[in-house]
């Protein structure tokens, strides 16, 4: 599992061009630390390169995406906290992505 993040408070960052390999406790920990109220993103490439992107959706609740730009669209599930922690720990066990979270499918506008 490769790790990107922007953490817009910290100008820190790992590109999703140059993904990181990480192990749970590592996505975990940059997740827990990213701001809640600055743009801040987080996301995962599994290991059949599916794109796992995860930003802040409102004060509780955080947008959990799976782009999918050859349908012009992104599967999408607003999760809390807990239910993005879950959604990673399911991810790093190798859980079929589209399995993690309640995913609608959404078209670009």
């Amino acid at each position: 599992m490769k790790l990107f993040f922007e953490n817009i408070s910290q100008s820190d960052s790992i590109s999703v061009k140059q993904p990181l390999e990480a192990a749970y406790e590592q996505a975990l920990d940059v997740f827990e630390q990213l701001p809640e109220d600055d743009g801040s993103s987080f996301g995962l490439i599994t290991d059949r390169d599916v794109i796992i992107q995860i930003s802040k959706f409102n004060r509780f609740m955080w947008l959990v995406e799976i782009p999918e730009p050859e349908k012009k669209g992104s599967w999408q599930a607003v999760c809390n906290r807990n239910q993005v922690k879950r959604a990673l720990k399911e991810l790093f066990d190798e859980r079929d992505p589209f399995l993690v979270c309640d995913f609608k499918f959404e078209s670009f506008h």
